[in-house]
């Protein structure tokens, strides 16, 4: 009885292998020099490597996003989480523009009800555009989610200047 309850089921399998996949885009995404105070496994640092010079054809940078996420899965190391978790989850650089980051953050978490608020406090947003930007991150691949972020604040940002 005791066997039955030690059994990793195939969906927390599934649900490991994706956050480590979503760990290999992660540390795709970190400048080579964050890399390399990593002290990566070298096939997993060629790896990550051969990813950033990779142009998306016919699908070639989820190939390999796959194959450092199988190379995660073999290597899968407490320290690695760790040194990463020391050096930062986020590769990307502080905020220059805080007003809109706040902003940004308000529509994400709170939604119809913010973007009620901001088109009122402030009547150069448009409602409806605002709504539109939302949708498409929520929609969005994850491949492609940045894209759409990116669109939002630059949005917030030209309509606070």
């Amino acid at each position: 009885m005791s066997d039955t309850f030690d059994k990793v089921s195939k969906t927390q399998k599934k649900r490991e292998a994706e956050a480590l996949l979503e760990l290999g885009r992660n540390l795709t995404n970190f400048p080579d020099n964050s890399l390399e105070k990593l002290q990566l496994d070298p096939k997993l640092r060629n790896a990550i490597n051969d990813f950033k010079k990779l142009f998306n054809t016919r699908g070639a940078k989820k190939r390999q996003l796959h194959y450092i996420g199988r190379l995660l899965r073999e290597n899968q190391d407490e320290t690695l989480l760790k040194q990463i978790q020391n050096l930062g989850t986020s590769p990307k650089l502080p905020p220059r523009y805080p007003l809109v980051e706040k902003i940004f953050e308000r529509i994400i978490s709170e939604g119809d009800q913010a973007i009620n608020e901001i088109v009122c406090e402030q009547h150069n947003f448009d409602r409806q555009k605002l709504r539109q930007l939302k949708s498409n991150i929520l929609k969005a691949k994850p491949e492609k989610r940045e894209s759409a972020e990116d669109k939002l604040r630059a949005y917030i940002k030209i309509m606070k200047e």
